[in-house]
């Protein structure tokens, strides 16, 4: 009997504090990160469009300065004039939180203001900060002072200043909007939800500059110390959250930091940790109380002799939660999701309570993994956990079901909008960066949906369905995700097939290289050729790269298959008659998990070609890191050229076109087809423009008809390539091509370019 009862408070303990370690901690941070979060993105539009408001008042102020008082002798004039007095009065009148306006002249004194000044008596400026920085600093036309109080009006303000300078940037003065402090603190008050919630107005560079609740004593200093987590996070400029210690009050908080998009400046809102675990409390108490209980009992049971019962009961209990559950997340794991999903299939066909299954993955998991560390990836995992279960309701379930995978039971369902809200609920959480040590992640995810009463009958058809739809959310680059519905179909087991292919088609020679010539538009020469992949399948025939190349870089092929690029691109190279170059395409996964610069040198030394005859290309997705820099000059050191191919298509080129040396770009050939438009054409014009300021030639690609070729000679282009020259072809199409073909291209400036193929 008193075996049974130790058994039973047991049970009941270990019940009892798993239910506080999965329904609380982690459920309240997840609620109030998504709290904080959008309470910062709303005071911080509050706060930006109230410094917007005075800072437009102080630009339509200086436009009203005459062109003739823009002068040093003529400038104090005009502030000293009633037409300048009748402006800054009426700007202050408009904004009740602006305590004064002021012009300020280059001498520091106050010429202007919208408060009277002291009769006979001259007031100056220049010991304040905001004057010393933009009279000494001419690149700073707007400055944010720190909190200063007006003994006069015993009110505490910021000031926004804005410097005036003439056509030859002489500085002339400023004028200066002094902002009361309780605009920002009653604005903050009416958004607080707790005593304990902290909201905080700061600068860039980490001063306070307001806070509610008051701190005098604060105002004015670093709001964190240097070295501090939340420091760094501000320095990063980008909105986040971070855990940390408050500089103001020691508590430990939770910081939703969000800078001002027009201004050096941002919001933050904290709330402690000893307020989110508040509610918890009385279970905490009972699990103690259980606890001390559980010991009384055992003990007595000790005594009786069964001095294993404590033991074999604790470690059963652990082990049962740990079957069940992920230990990174705490979440339910795929075991207990496959029960869960099972109980809610049972419920929807006795009472057709309808639900919806979500599988959610994390976008390019093993690349964040490969940059950023293990360590990090657990971390992003934790976050988007919290992240997630914030935005569930009580009755939804959660679980952890794979390495970067979770998935969602949302119950009940009476809408497909309910389902497209959390979709949306869940996007909109993962626009936050993952705050990683002093790094900023960007994460996104994507997700499969299916529902109960449309695409399963049981929980194994819903799985199905689900993955089908994530997988087709995961290969759509246009919607993050997806319903399934009866046109998706299982491409994953042909793509698996095709890897299994691809693994073989090496050894087994499938795999040949064509060669594109390049023409040398200002000889009429060729230049070279491009060396490009082509896989002749043994039933499929031939398929285009787009469809493999992907595949190969996503299942680690593309090391050994680039290597054996090089050497085939480099001896073949070798064979040709004519010291042509060679360009061959290096594929950013190659950087990641290949030594390229070995490879390149193999390559050039088992065939012989000299290093100049190489042109290598990468394009903006190969992330141009300390190490894939070194790694370019070394080969530049070789001899070697680099392109950066596909130019103009994607995000970061100018960039990119600042962190390395590139010898050539090459114009992507979706400008080059559209040439008819007048912005593809003006595109067209400013990249050869910019390559010749920076000594780089340019081939433009595609080129297809002789008017496009016109167009490029006529634009300067360096180089042309596509099939108004020739097609790809073969290792022995393109040695015949060297040896028979003359390439005849007219390169005088009258007349229409000539270009035909003479045998």
């Amino acid at each position: 009997m008193i075996i049974f009862v130790s058994i039973i408070v047991t049970l009941l303990a270990v019940a009892g504090a798993a239910m506080l370690f999965l329904s609380g901690y982690n459920d309240d941070v997840a609620k109030t990160e998504g709290d904080l979060v959008n309470l910062a993105l709303t005071l911080n539009e509050k706060a930006d469009e109230a410094l917007q408001a005075v800072d437009s008042y102080e630009r339509d102020l200086i436009a009203q300065i005459p062109p003739e008082s823009l002068k040093p002798d003529e400038f104090d004039k005009f502030c000293d004039s009633q037409q300048a007095a009748a402006a800054l009065t009426a700007a202050s009148q408009a904004l009740a939180y602006v305590l004064s306006f002021e012009m300020i002249n280059a001498k520091g004194r106050v010429v202007g203001s919208s408060y009277p000044l002291p009769k006979g008596d001259l007031v100056f400026a220049k010991d304040k900060t905001y004057f010393q920085v933009l009279s000494s600093d001419s690149s700073l036309t707007l400055f944010l002072s720190e909190p200063i109080r007006n003994k006069a009006t015993g009110k505490t303000a910021i000031t926004l200043a804005r410097s005036i300078r003439n056509a030859e940037g002489s500085f002339l003065g400023l004028i200066s909007a002094h902002i009361d402090l309780e605009h920002f603190d009653t604005m903050f008050k009416d958004h607080t939800t707790s005593p304990s919630m902290a909201v905080s107005l700061y600068r860039q560079d980490g001063i306070l500059l307001a806070r509610t609740p008051t701190s005098e004593r604060a105002l004015g200093k670093p709001i964190a110390t240097p070295k501090s987590p939340l420091r760094r996070m501000i320095a990063h400029n980008s909105q986040t959250l971070i855990r940390d210690i408050s500089q103001i009050d020691k508590k430990e908080r939770l910081f939703a930091i969000h800078p001002l998009a027009h201004f050096p400046a941002g919001v933050a809102v904290s709330e402690t940790v000893s307020q989110i675990m508040s509610g918890h409390r009385v279970e905490s108490y009972f699990v103690r109380f259980l606890g001390v209980i559980m010991d009384i009992t055992i003990g007595i049971v000790g005594i009786l002799g069964v001095r294993q019962v404590k033991t074999s009961v604790l470690r059963a209990a652990s082990e049962g939660y740990l079957a069940r559950h992920d230990l990174t997340t705490k979440l339910p794991n795929r075991l207990l999701f496959i029960e869960a999903l099972r109980r809610a299939s049972a419920t929807f066909a006795k009472s057709r309570t309808d639900f919806a299954l979500l599988f959610i993955d994390i976008d390019q998991f093993k690349d964040l993994n490969a940059n950023f560390g293990h360590m990090a990836g657990d971390q992003i995992i934790q976050t988007i956990a919290r992240r997630l279960r914030g935005r569930l309701n009580k009755t939804d379930f959660i679980a952890r079901v794979g390495g970067d995978e979770f998935a969602i039971i949302q119950r009940p369902v009476k809408s497909r909008q309910q389902i497209v809200d959390l979709a949306a609920a869940i996007q909109n959480a993962m626009k936050i960066p993952c705050a990683i040590d002093d790094a900023q992640i960007d994460v996104t995810v994507s997700i499969g949906i299916a529902v109960a009463s449309a695409h399963g009958r049981s929980s194994t058809d819903l799985i199905k369905a689900a993955d089908l739809a994530l997988y087709a959310a995961k290969s759509d680059s246009d919607s993050r995700y997806r319903f399934f519905d009866s046109e998706i179909k299982d491409k994953r087991a042909v793509r698996r097939a095709l890897e299994s292919d691809l693994k073989k088609a090496l050894e087994k020679k499938e795999l040949e290289l064509y060669y594109q010539p390049i023409l040398d538009l200002r000889s009429g020469q060729l230049w070279g050729f491009e060396a490009l992949l082509r896989w002749k399948h043994p039933v499929k025939g031939m398929i285009p790269p787009l469809e493999f190349i992907s595949l190969a870089e996503e299942s680690g092929l593309i090391g050994p298959i680039g290597d054996w690029i090089l050497e085939d691109a480099c001896t073949t190279a070798m064979s040709w008659t004519k010291p042509l170059r060679v360009s061959i395409n290096l594929s950013p996964v190659q950087f990641k998990r290949r030594d390229v610069f070995t490879s390149v040198k193999q390559a050039l030394s088992v065939s012989g070609l000299p290093a100049e005859r190489v042109a290598l290309e990468i394009t903006e997705s190969v992330q141009l890191t300390e190490e894939a820099t070194t790694t370019l000059k070394k080969l530049k050191s070789l001899g070697a050229s680099i392109s950066l191919d596909d130019f103009g298509t994607g995000y970061a080129s100018m960039s990119y076109l600042r962190s390395f040396p590139f010898d050539k770009i090459k114009i992507d050939q979706s400008f080059v087809r559209g040439m008819d438009a007048p912005d593809n054409r003006a595109i067209i014009k400013a990249t050869i423009a910019l390559a010749n300021d920076l000594n780089m030639t340019t081939t433009a690609e595609g080129v297809e008809t002789v008017e496009q070729l016109r167009a490029l000679r006529q634009a300067g282009a360096s180089q042309a390539q596509g099939y108004l020259i020739a097609k790809p072809m073969s290792r022995e199409a393109t040695a015949s091509f060297i040896e028979n073909a003359k390439l005849d291209f007219d390169v005088r400036p009258e007349g229409p370019p000539q270009l035909r193929l003479v045998q």
